[in-house]
């Protein structure tokens, strides 16, 4: 395993711990907003000089504050965090590993 794929497991232990902190009888739909969310993931390169492109979502611009009992604000937070700290295509690591470890039953 790469680094990129260690560090998206161990993200999704996080994400889990949170899932954990909701409520039993709303779990099941925080974690389907979430995922619904978070598979919406932009994977397009720019091209060089180009300081963005459609690609390139700021995900929490409209987002004062992060309340994670929101699904989908906790989700822009997660993609946002791996689109900062990577490149797209150690991003996409990153993501698929996350997704391999939450969709583990």
């Amino acid at each position: 395993m790469g680094r990129a794929t260690d560090y998206g497991r161990n993200l999704a232990v996080e994400i889990n711990y949170v899932f954990e902190t909701i409520p039993e009888s709303e779990r099941e739909e925080y974690i389907a907003k979430f995922l619904t969310e978070f598979r919406d993931f932009s994977f397009e390169g720019r091209k060089q000089g180009e300081p963005v492109n459609e690609g390139c979502n700021w995900e929490l611009i409209d987002i004062d504050e992060i309340d994670v009992r929101n699904p989908e604000e906790y989700a822009r937070l997660k993609k946002e965090s791996i689109h900062l700290m990577y490149q797209k295509g150690t991003a996409g690591r990153v993501y698929d590993s996350v997704l391999e470890k939450l969709l583990k039953p």
